[in-house]
């Protein structure tokens, strides 16, 4: 039998921004694509939310953040990606996990907005959920 998120590939994926809007944390997943953005698949039984949550404390050692739901795309690759979008201060101490990434790191909206920092698949969530814009 064939799990359902074998079918229906959603992941959620969260867009953080530092409380002046100015910077975006980033993960560097590794391989030939620039950034990303922290976020995994939902497991069986898991709301989005409850995902999105597991996923950051799991990816970043973060707890406790209030998100907003932004929008949902289709990535390149096919899956549904659900958008979310939250405000973290910049000097909260991140543990990167390991397994799974390489680094995170805080890099100006600015550098994003001009292409001089890739995020090619979540470019848009970033640029369309920017705050005080």
């Amino acid at each position: 039998m064939t799990r359902r998120r074998d079918i229906h590939r959603v992941t959620c994926k969260c867009v953080l921004f530092s409380p002046d809007g100015t910077k975006v944390l980033v993960v560097d997943y590794g391989g030939d694509i620039a950034y990303g953005l922290p976020g995994g698949h939902i497991d069986e039984g898991e709301s989005p939310d409850m995902a999105m949550a597991r996923e950051l404390f799991e990816e970043l050692g973060v707890e406790g953040l209030t998100l907003e739901h932004t929008d949902f795309d289709i990535h390149h690759n096919g899956k549904i990606i659900l958008g979310y979008r939250g405000v973290l201060d910049p000097d909260t101490k991140l543990v990167p996990q390991a397994e799974e990434m390489r680094d995170a790191l805080w890099v100006n909206v600015d550098d994003i907005i001009n292409d001089n920092v890739a995020v090619p698949s979540y470019k848009r969530f970033i640029v369309d959920y920017l705050p005080n814009r």
